[in-house]
Protein backbone atom coordinates (compact mmCIF):
# COMPACT_ATOMS: atom_id res chain seq x y z
CA UNK A 1 0.00 0.00 0.00
CA UNK A 2 1.59 3.30 -0.81
CA UNK A 3 0.04 7.02 0.02
CA UNK A 4 -1.65 7.00 -3.28
CA UNK A 5 -4.11 4.17 -2.16
CA UNK A 6 -5.64 6.04 0.72
CA UNK A 7 -8.22 8.14 1.09
CA UNK A 8 -7.12 11.59 2.71
CA UNK A 9 -8.17 14.73 2.17
CA UNK A 10 -6.47 16.88 -0.26
CA UNK A 11 -4.20 19.15 1.74
CA UNK A 12 -2.93 16.35 4.00
CA UNK A 13 -2.18 14.36 0.87
CA UNK A 14 0.06 17.35 -0.40
CA UNK A 15 1.65 17.16 3.43
CA UNK A 16 2.44 13.53 3.46
CA UNK A 17 3.78 13.47 0.12
CA UNK A 18 6.30 16.18 0.63
CA UNK A 19 7.44 14.80 4.35
CA UNK A 20 8.04 11.05 2.46
CA UNK A 21 10.34 13.34 -0.34
CA UNK A 22 12.08 14.96 2.66
CA UNK A 23 11.50 13.04 5.94
CA UNK A 24 12.43 15.31 8.99
CA UNK A 25 13.81 13.31 12.04
CA UNK A 26 10.80 13.16 13.94
CA UNK A 27 6.76 13.38 12.79
CA UNK A 28 3.94 13.58 14.97
CA UNK A 29 0.43 12.49 13.17
CA UNK A 30 -2.41 14.27 15.14
CA UNK A 31 -6.66 13.62 14.22
CA UNK A 32 -9.73 12.16 15.96
CA UNK A 33 -10.34 8.28 15.95
CA UNK A 34 -11.05 6.85 12.96
CA UNK A 35 -9.21 8.97 10.54
CA UNK A 36 -6.74 6.06 10.24
CA UNK A 37 -3.67 7.45 11.93
CA UNK A 38 -1.60 4.24 12.16
CA UNK A 39 -2.95 3.15 8.72
CA UNK A 40 -0.81 6.66 7.11
CA UNK A 41 1.86 5.72 9.71
CA UNK A 42 2.54 2.23 8.11
CA UNK A 43 2.37 3.65 5.11
CA UNK A 44 4.77 6.63 5.49
CA UNK A 45 7.08 4.22 7.05
CA UNK A 46 7.17 1.77 4.78
CA UNK A 47 7.98 4.46 2.42
CA UNK A 48 10.51 6.17 4.21
CA UNK A 49 12.49 2.71 5.22
CA UNK A 50 11.89 -0.11 3.33
CA UNK A 51 12.73 -3.04 5.06
CA UNK A 52 12.85 -2.06 8.45
CA UNK A 53 10.27 -0.55 10.32
CA UNK A 54 9.38 -1.26 14.08
CA UNK A 55 6.33 -0.66 15.89
CA UNK A 56 5.87 0.18 19.52
CA UNK A 57 2.13 -0.19 20.76
CA UNK A 58 1.12 0.37 24.20
CA UNK A 59 0.88 -2.74 26.03
CA UNK A 60 -0.07 -4.58 29.50
CA UNK A 61 3.07 -4.35 31.89
CA UNK A 62 3.69 -6.58 34.97
CA UNK A 63 0.30 -6.08 37.11
CA UNK A 64 -1.08 -3.24 35.16
CA UNK A 65 -4.66 -2.87 34.38
CA UNK A 66 -4.31 -0.64 31.30
CA UNK A 67 -2.11 -0.59 28.19
CA UNK A 68 1.03 1.67 28.14
CA UNK A 69 4.09 2.25 26.64
CA UNK A 70 7.02 2.40 30.06
CA UNK A 71 10.58 3.84 30.24
CA UNK A 72 11.71 -0.31 29.66
CA UNK A 73 9.93 -0.06 26.19
CA UNK A 74 11.94 3.22 25.27
CA UNK A 75 15.18 1.89 26.67
CA UNK A 76 14.98 -0.98 24.16
CA UNK A 77 13.94 1.43 21.43
CA UNK A 78 17.23 3.32 22.37
CA UNK A 79 19.26 0.52 22.15
CA UNK A 80 17.83 -0.75 18.60
CA UNK A 81 18.42 2.76 17.51
CA UNK A 82 21.47 3.82 19.04
CA UNK A 83 24.10 2.32 16.11
CA UNK A 84 24.70 4.58 13.00
CA UNK A 85 23.35 2.28 9.67
CA UNK A 86 23.49 2.69 6.09
CA UNK A 87 19.98 1.93 5.51
CA UNK A 88 16.83 3.83 6.90
CA UNK A 89 15.06 2.76 9.61
CA UNK A 90 11.35 4.22 10.74
CA UNK A 91 9.86 3.61 14.54
CA UNK A 92 6.31 3.90 14.70
CA UNK A 93 4.79 4.84 18.24
CA UNK A 94 1.38 4.41 18.04
CA UNK A 95 -0.66 5.82 20.85
CA UNK A 96 2.27 8.06 22.04
CA UNK A 97 0.47 9.96 24.17
CA UNK A 98 -0.31 6.50 26.32
CA UNK A 99 3.79 6.69 27.45
CA UNK A 100 3.78 5.81 31.12
CA UNK A 101 5.67 9.39 32.98
CA UNK A 102 8.97 8.59 33.07
CA UNK A 103 8.99 7.22 29.11
CA UNK A 104 8.85 10.50 27.30
CA UNK A 105 12.42 12.19 29.34
CA UNK A 106 13.76 8.93 27.98
CA UNK A 107 12.64 9.23 24.88
CA UNK A 108 13.47 12.83 24.78
CA UNK A 109 17.58 12.01 25.10
CA UNK A 110 16.33 10.07 21.14
CA UNK A 111 15.13 12.97 19.69
CA UNK A 112 17.61 15.73 20.52
CA UNK A 113 20.36 13.71 20.02
CA UNK A 114 19.09 12.36 16.36
CA UNK A 115 20.93 9.53 15.13
CA UNK A 116 21.29 9.65 11.09
CA UNK A 117 18.97 7.27 9.05
CA UNK A 118 16.69 7.02 12.40
CA UNK A 119 13.53 8.27 12.06
CA UNK A 120 10.23 8.17 14.38
CA UNK A 121 6.51 8.82 14.09
CA UNK A 122 4.27 9.00 16.66
CA UNK A 123 0.31 9.22 16.39
CA UNK A 124 -2.13 10.51 18.62
CA UNK A 125 -5.65 11.01 18.86
CA UNK A 126 -5.06 13.63 22.31
CA UNK A 127 -2.19 15.93 21.77
CA UNK A 128 -2.75 17.64 24.94
CA UNK A 129 -1.64 14.60 26.73
CA UNK A 130 1.58 14.76 24.91
CA UNK A 131 4.69 16.98 26.79
CA UNK A 132 5.42 19.49 25.14
CA UNK A 133 8.65 19.00 25.10
CA UNK A 134 8.01 16.54 22.29
CA UNK A 135 5.68 18.30 20.49
CA UNK A 136 8.44 20.71 19.99
CA UNK A 137 10.75 18.35 18.42
CA UNK A 138 8.52 16.41 15.83
CA UNK A 139 6.98 17.79 12.58
CA UNK A 140 3.25 17.89 13.20
CA UNK A 141 0.74 16.90 10.44
CA UNK A 142 -2.55 16.66 11.38
CA UNK A 143 -5.12 14.46 9.02
CA UNK A 144 -8.49 16.02 8.29
CA UNK A 145 -11.45 14.24 7.99
CA UNK A 146 -11.68 13.78 4.16
CA UNK A 147 -14.31 15.32 2.11
CA UNK A 148 -17.56 12.74 1.77
CA UNK A 149 -17.08 12.40 -1.71
CA UNK A 150 -13.90 11.06 -1.16
CA UNK A 151 -15.10 8.32 0.82
CA UNK A 152 -17.41 7.44 -1.93
CA UNK A 153 -14.60 4.85 -3.20
CA UNK A 154 -14.76 3.12 0.24
CA UNK A 155 -18.05 2.11 -0.44
CA UNK A 156 -17.97 1.15 -4.23
CA UNK A 157 -16.02 -2.01 -3.07
CA UNK A 158 -18.46 -3.45 -0.84
CA UNK A 159 -21.05 -5.56 -1.70
CA UNK A 160 -23.98 -2.93 -0.39
CA UNK A 161 -26.95 -1.84 -2.04
CA UNK A 162 -27.11 1.66 -2.70
CA UNK A 163 -29.84 3.06 -0.51
CA UNK A 164 -29.33 0.08 1.88
CA UNK A 165 -30.11 0.62 5.38
CA UNK A 166 -27.20 -0.67 6.85
CA UNK A 167 -24.96 1.67 3.88
CA UNK A 168 -26.90 4.50 5.82
CA UNK A 169 -25.74 3.80 8.88
CA UNK A 170 -22.31 3.31 7.66
CA UNK A 171 -22.27 6.34 6.28
CA UNK A 172 -23.37 8.25 9.42
CA UNK A 173 -21.36 6.61 12.03
CA UNK A 174 -18.36 6.76 9.93
CA UNK A 175 -18.75 10.35 9.23
CA UNK A 176 -15.87 10.52 6.77
CA UNK A 177 -13.47 9.13 8.94
CA UNK A 178 -11.73 6.55 6.86
CA UNK A 179 -10.17 3.69 9.09
CA UNK A 180 -13.57 4.24 11.12
CA UNK A 181 -15.48 3.22 7.58
CA UNK A 182 -13.59 0.50 6.73
CA UNK A 183 -14.28 -1.24 10.27
CA UNK A 184 -17.84 -0.47 10.44
CA UNK A 185 -18.12 -2.21 6.76
CA UNK A 186 -15.97 -5.02 7.87
CA UNK A 187 -16.65 -5.95 11.70
CA UNK A 188 -19.87 -6.99 11.93
CA UNK A 189 -19.51 -7.13 15.85
CA UNK A 190 -17.95 -3.55 16.09
CA UNK A 191 -20.94 -2.41 13.81
CA UNK A 192 -23.62 -3.96 16.00
CA UNK A 193 -22.26 -2.29 18.98
CA UNK A 194 -21.42 1.33 17.21
CA UNK A 195 -25.39 1.10 15.92
CA UNK A 196 -26.64 0.56 19.96
CA UNK A 197 -24.74 2.65 21.11
CA UNK A 198 -26.11 5.46 18.75
CA UNK A 199 -29.60 4.49 19.58
CA UNK A 200 -28.56 4.75 23.16
CA UNK A 201 -27.44 8.64 22.83
CA UNK A 202 -30.92 8.86 20.89
CA UNK A 203 -32.68 7.50 23.59
CA UNK A 204 -30.69 9.88 26.16
CA UNK A 205 -31.86 12.59 24.25
CA UNK A 206 -35.31 11.60 24.46
CA UNK A 207 -35.71 10.36 27.40
CA UNK A 208 -36.88 11.99 30.68
CA UNK A 209 -33.97 12.33 33.84
CA UNK A 210 -34.95 8.62 35.15
CA UNK A 211 -34.26 7.45 31.49
CA UNK A 212 -31.47 9.08 31.34
CA UNK A 213 -30.08 8.34 34.85
CA UNK A 214 -30.97 4.26 34.27
CA UNK A 215 -28.40 4.42 30.86
CA UNK A 216 -25.80 6.07 32.94
CA UNK A 217 -26.18 3.56 35.75
CA UNK A 218 -25.30 0.99 32.76
CA UNK A 219 -22.17 2.71 31.06
CA UNK A 220 -18.83 1.52 32.83
CA UNK A 221 -15.88 2.63 30.87
CA UNK A 222 -14.48 5.48 30.27
CA UNK A 223 -13.55 4.95 26.66
CA UNK A 224 -17.58 3.94 26.03
CA UNK A 225 -18.95 7.04 27.88
CA UNK A 226 -16.78 9.23 25.80
CA UNK A 227 -18.27 7.32 22.33
CA UNK A 228 -21.90 7.77 24.22
CA UNK A 229 -21.32 11.38 24.45
CA UNK A 230 -19.79 12.16 21.06
CA UNK A 231 -22.70 10.35 19.87
CA UNK A 232 -25.24 12.74 21.46
CA UNK A 233 -23.50 15.49 20.46
CA UNK A 234 -23.54 14.21 16.89
CA UNK A 235 -27.46 13.88 17.09
CA UNK A 236 -28.05 17.13 18.92
CA UNK A 237 -26.10 19.13 16.13
CA UNK A 238 -27.63 16.93 13.57
CA UNK A 239 -30.75 18.16 15.21
CA UNK A 240 -30.28 22.12 15.72
CA UNK A 241 -29.53 22.44 11.76
CA UNK A 242 -33.94 22.78 11.82
CA UNK A 243 -34.11 23.58 15.69
CA UNK A 244 -36.39 26.31 16.45
CA UNK A 245 -34.72 27.52 18.97
CA UNK A 246 -31.27 27.86 18.55
CA UNK A 247 -30.32 28.93 22.37
CA UNK A 248 -31.18 25.52 23.66
CA UNK A 249 -29.33 24.00 21.32
CA UNK A 250 -26.01 25.87 22.29
CA UNK A 251 -26.81 25.34 25.96
CA UNK A 252 -26.92 21.51 25.39
CA UNK A 253 -23.73 21.47 22.67
CA UNK A 254 -21.64 23.34 25.38
CA UNK A 255 -23.09 20.72 27.74
CA UNK A 256 -21.59 17.91 26.16
CA UNK A 257 -18.42 19.68 25.11
CA UNK A 258 -17.31 20.24 28.65
CA UNK A 259 -18.68 16.66 29.54
CA UNK A 260 -16.26 15.31 26.80
CA UNK A 261 -13.60 17.39 27.97
CA UNK A 262 -13.59 16.53 31.60
CA UNK A 263 -14.06 12.74 30.67
CA UNK A 264 -11.15 13.40 28.71
CA UNK A 265 -9.34 14.78 31.72
CA UNK A 266 -9.92 11.74 33.90
CA UNK A 267 -13.35 12.97 35.31
CA UNK A 268 -15.50 10.53 37.13
CA UNK A 269 -17.81 8.73 34.54
CA UNK A 270 -20.71 8.37 36.57
CA UNK A 271 -20.69 12.06 37.94
CA UNK A 272 -20.00 13.75 34.65
CA UNK A 273 -22.76 11.46 32.91
CA UNK A 274 -25.27 12.55 35.44
CA UNK A 275 -24.49 15.86 35.17
CA UNK A 276 -25.13 15.69 31.42
CA UNK A 277 -28.39 14.08 32.12
CA UNK A 278 -29.51 16.64 33.88
CA UNK A 279 -28.40 19.64 32.22
CA UNK A 280 -29.59 18.80 28.92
Amino acid sequence: MTLADLVLHTKVRQRLENYSRQPTHALLLIGEKGVGLGTIARTLAKEIAPANVAIITPRLHDKQKTSSINIDDIRELAEFTRDRRSDPICVIIDEAEKMTVSAPEAFLKGLEEPVAQVFYILTTHKPAKLPATIKSRAQTIEILPPLAEMCESLFARTELAKGSAKLAKVKFLGDRRPAEIVRLLTDEEYFDAATALMETAKHFIQGDPAKRLSIVANCTTRDEAILLVQNIAKLLLLSGVAAKNSKAVAHNLHATSEVIDRLAQNGNVRMQLTYLALNI
